[in-house]
């Protein structure tokens, strides 16, 4: 079972995932029901069996305007319906609009699927249903296990430009949004569940520059942003976040010290290490024995720049203690063309590197499956 699963933001690259695994986990609810109404020949998934969720958390708005009206931070986590279009009007946008198209989609779509007329996975329960945002006063929002977890962003504006993006998609996809809510009532009756008990439209409350701002899009800025805390360990999850907004995150939660800095076990470096998202600052203030870099050379991520000023920033503490980085791609397995000559570009820029840290730092790029860590 998974306690808690987390979706940072409503970019593909970052809910896909999330969305295959409880489709997956909805495809295998169809099945039990089937079999426990008797018929013992319905066919299995081809997927494996995913392990049951205990909690999402998850910030999406719902497939109503006036749903979304008033306050952010009193807004809650949408049930919302589901939406699937391959072709139609979504073909017709251009770039920028159809990837927002295709993240308020994905982000439509998991609302629904955990929602009580399909899944009934609870949303955003640490926050009574409401969207996760940065509140007072400071401290840990939720507890799991022995860990204490805080959020450092987003901050409430930034959820508020994102909800002004998202009902300018429902305004002009009026269609779509029919559509997505007929879809859903078919989803439901397949699992059984009587549509007419669980209102579909309704709030369902359930248990060049690096660091240039103004380049980061709204769903990335709108991040939500982790700090988990283990006895003496600490985790720093940054999604696609800014890195102001992390230092700002960090001191409402009284997390720097005198000097503005933090040191923590593992950081998941913001936006797969894109130059936009850091600065010299944060990479000067917030340190960690090991970086995570979720990248594969698309769009020359992890950027060049970035990995160089972290390493730099780190060795200027001349403080003796050896960190790593984790780079989830490899030429190995990187999409031919530019994306796998970035990566051959990056592993010789870390190998130049490493060897002149002096022992102090090493890598490791993904080249099978997965790779584990040990905090």
């Amino acid at each position: 079972k998974l306690d808690l699963v987390y979706v940072s933001h409503i970019d593909e690259d970052h809910i896909a995932g999330i969305l295959e695994l409880v489709n997956n986990l909805l495809a295998w609810r169809v099945h039990d029901f089937q079999v426990g109404q008797g018929n013992a020949g319905f066919k299995k998934p081809g997927a494996p069996r995913p392990p049951e969720i205990g909690g999402i958390w998850h910030n999406a708005f719902g497939t109503l305007l006036k749903d979304n009206a008033g306050p952010v931070e009193d807004l809650l986590a949408q049930s919302s319906a589901v939406l699937s279009l391959a072709t139609g009007p979504l073909s017709l946008l251009a770039q920028p609009q159809r990837e927002l198209a295709a993240s308020v989609k994905q982000a439509i779509q998991l609302s629904q699927r955990i929602a009580a007329s399909q899944l009934n996975i609870p949303l955003n329960a640490a926050f009574a249903g409401h969207l996760a945002v940065v509140r007072s006063p400071a401290g840990a929002d939720a507890k799991l296990g022995g860990m204490n977890v805080s959020v450092i962003g987003p901050f409430a504006s930034d959820i508020a430009n994102l909800r002004d993006e998202w009902n300018a998609w429902l305004r002009n996809n009026k269609a779509a949004v029919r559509t997505l809510l007929a879809k859903a009532r078919a989803d439901a009756e397949r699992l059984g569940i009587d549509s007419a008990t669980a209102p579909l439209s309704e709030l369902a409350l359930t248990s060049a520059g690096l660091g240039d701002r103004t380049k980061v899009t709204t769903p990335n800025l709108a991040s939500l942003m982790l700090l988990v805390e283990e006895g003496k360990k600490s985790v720093l999850l940054t999604g696609d976040g800014h890195a102001d907004d992390i230092l700002e995150g960090l001191k409402h939660h009284g997390q720097l010290d005198g000097n503005r800095t933090l040191h923590v076990d593992v950081l998941k470096v913001q936006h797969h290490g894109s130059e936009h998202n850091m600065t010299e600052e944060f990479a000067d203030h917030v340190s960690a024995n090991h970086y995570l870099f979720c990248g594969n050379g698309k769009h020359e991520n992890p950027d060049l720049r970035v990995v160089e000023l972290i390493c730099q920033a780190r060795l200027r503490r001349q403080d003796g203690k050896h960190f790593k980085l984790w780079f989830n791609a490899s030429t190995a397995v990187a999409p031919a063309g530019k994306p796998r000559q970035h990566m051959r570009d990056l592993e010789m820029l870390v190998s130049r590197l490493q060897a002149k840290a002096g022992g102090l730092m090493n890598a490791t790029f993904l080249s099978g499956p997965a790779f584990g860590l040990t905090v």
